[in-house]
């Protein structure tokens, strides 16, 4: 019985080179949203959230498969329904399980904008206690926002007071 042996040099932790574990361009977290008309959300959500297209994967019929936009101070993803990757698209409903945040420098120019493109929106913005002008809106996708522009410095501790005051109130 012969022996083989592997004649591969054998790479140890020390000479692998160096890789950030965060791509240029991300944060810790990036949404990546189902829609159901990637082609119209992808120019919906660089219109409103300042965006650009980094990189787009389209699939042989046409449908969006993958799709980065370059967010001002982060990026999202997005494709059209991929039922064999349990990937389905939101209901549209005005209940939903989640809500993302997007802070941007002009939160009265962005929600008018969205509404303008189709978004629904939940009320005008209004400066909540934190020092947070926001607004909600429903996207014609059914993905609900916060948009939000911070115009008050508050600091942690203060906010934390300024919100159980208000928690408060509403009880």
């Amino acid at each position: 019985m012969t022996s083989q042996t592997n004649n591969a040099p054998s790479i140890q932790p020390a000479d692998r080179p160096t890789v950030i574990p965060l791509p240029a361009g991300y944060t810790t977290l990036t949404p990546f949203f189902c829609v159901d008309g990637a082609e119209r959300a992808i120019a919906f959500y660089c219109a409103v959230l300042g965006g650009e297209v980094v990189t787009r994967n389209d699939n042989p019929d046409g449908t969006v498969a993958h799709c980065e936009i370059q967010l001002p101070a982060g990026r999202m993803q997005l494709s059209d329904p991929a039922p064999a990757h349990h990937l389905v698209p939101a209901t549209g409903e005005d209940d939903v399980s989640r809500s993302t945040v997007a802070y941007v420098p002009d939160v009265d120019a962005t929600y008018e904008r969205a509404v303008a493109l189709g978004a629904k929106g939940y009320g005008a913005p209004e400066t909540f206690v934190t020092g947070d002008r926001f607004a909600a809106l429903l996207d014609p996708w059914g993905h609900r926002w916060a948009v939000m522009t911070r115009v008050e410095d508050v600091a942690p501790e203060e906010a934390k007071r300024r919100v159980d005051a208000w928690l408060a109130e509403q009880h």
